[in-house]
């Protein structure tokens, strides 16, 4: 009996974990390959800005949404090169994975129509420059700095949702950006 087919997937957004979750009962060996160690529900970011939403209701980390599937290991890294010839994909720190089938799930850029100054602002370039800059002070299942999903509650609190001092801070950088 021969080894199982190997399928690697680089991208752990929704493209990835679709893929993932598909091959769950597929006689097949899979790896998925992300940057980050979480998935990220963009479309409810803006709660998150708002405080309506904790980051932790937001994000999941990888390793926990696929943890059932006994044919599928999460990877934290980087892919930097896909030789498709040699059926091979390799990453920032030197790590090679073979493949028999890849999928690219690698998500989209953002366009700012030649106004680069933009991306400063743009929701998940905020959201992760406000995580860099407070690590400690994220919510009950929130992102840490590490980007892991922590259930731990805050200290002064077991709500979900930002603290004064948070929704002062945001009000600030959404006061600069509008100026």
């Amino acid at each position: 009996m021969g080894e199982k087919h190997r399928v690697v997937i680089l991208g752990g957004g929704f493209g990835g974990l679709a893929a993932a979750q598909k091959l769950k009962r597929a006689p097949v060996d899979v790896t998925l390959i992300d940057r980050r160690n979480f998935h990220l529900f963009q479309p409810l970011l803006y709660q998150v800005a708002t405080g309506s939403l904790s980051p932790g209701e937001i994000a999941a980390p990888l390793r926990g949404v696929l943890s059932r599937q006994k044919n599928t290991r999460v990877l934290l890294g980087e892919a930097v090169d896909v030789d498709p010839c040699a059926k091979r994909v390799l990453l920032r720190d030197g790590a090679a994975f073979e493949y028999d089938a890849l999928i690219v799930a690698t998500g989209t850029q953002t366009s700012y129509y030649g106004n680069d100054s933009w991306r400063e602002w743009a929701p998940a370039n905020c959201f992760d420059r406000r995580r860099a800059q407070s690590p400690g002070s994220f919510p009950r299942g929130s992102v840490g700095q590490s980007g892991e999903v922590s259930d731990a509650p805050r200290r002064g609190s077991d709500q979900g949702h930002y603290g004064d001092e948070h929704r002062r801070q945001w009000c600030h950088v959404q006061a600069r950006r509008d100026a």
